[in-house]
Formats: C-alpha cells, structure tokens, sequence
C-alpha cells in the first residue's frame, strides 16, 4: 500500500506526481485520496454502499464542518476519450450523489452515520489523475489529484 509520506519524499526528491503514482491500482489510489481529506481535517467514510431503485457506491464521503464531499476515485491517465469519459462519469456521479441524498432522508441511521443534514452542503467531486484544471459541470467538480490538496484549502472560492 502507498503511504502519502513515501509520496512525498519522492516528489521532494525531485520525482514528478505523474510518475510517482503511476504504478497504483484504484485502491492504493482512492487510499492516497482518502489521506489527503483526513490530513484536510475531513472525517472520511470509504466505499459507502446504498440501494435505491438500484444499488449504488461512493467511493469517499468526506466531512468537515457544514460541507459534505461525495467523491469518486478515478485512476485515469488520458487518451483519446477523456472528454467523454469525464462527461460520463460527471452524469454518473451527479446521480449517484442525488439518490444518496435520497436514501438518507428516508434512513434516519444513515443520516447520522454520514452527518448529512440539512444545513450541511454536499458536493459530487471526481478526483482524477489527469493533468487538467479544476472543473465545475452541472455542480459535480473534477479536480486532478496534485491540485486535490489546494482546492480543499480554497473550496470557498469554489462553491
């Protein structure tokens, strides 16, 4: 399993983000994600799973004072369907996230287990490896992951 300080001691060696995560799978990469939220003082739910009219799974639900994170890990590179990989899976989060919101207001547990209230602002947000610049579609954000970490100190200027 990756750790974010293994991470960081080769980026300040010198070693590129790309490079430096090129060789994980999805779980060591939803892992990295997972640490830079809980370092950003999120308190973090993994693979929360729910049923609907189907059954769904979100990746990180992220927590910190009124704002709430529904986020999915995609370990992307690029290639020539990144566009419409990306516009895909903006309309897939964005359904994923309101019928999450559906099912907590039916499930009082849930409700409390995931602290979604109604004050509280939930976000769809697909965090990427690849090398783009932070995305606003339809209210779902995408955010390569090297711009994860300052994107969580500015969210405020965000939303």
């Amino acid at each position: 399993m990756i750790e974010l300080e293994k991470i960081k001691s080769e980026i300040f060696s010198g070693k590129p983000l790309e490079e430096v995560l090129e060789g994980i799978d999805w779980r060591e990469f939803e892992n990295f994600v997972s640490e830079i939220f809980s370092k950003n003082d999120y308190s973090v739910k993994r693979n929360f799973r729910f049923k609907t009219s189907r059954r769904y799974e979100i990746d990180l639900i992220a927590s910190r004072r009124n704002l709430t994170f529904c986020v999915d890990c995609k370990n992307w590179r690029g290639g020539r369907n990144k566009k419409s990989g990306i516009i895909f899976a903006i309309e897939k989060q964005y359904l994923r996230v309101q019928e999450l919101l559906k099912f907590v207001k039916r499930n009082l547990i849930a409700k409390k287990i995931l602290t979604i209230e109604e004050k509280r602002k939930v976000l769809p947000l697909i965090v990427t490896l690849l090398q783009e610049d932070v995305l606003e579609e339809n209210g779902v954000f995408v955010v390569p992951v090297w711009k994860l970490n300052s994107f969580l100190l500015e969210v405020e200027n965000f939303i």
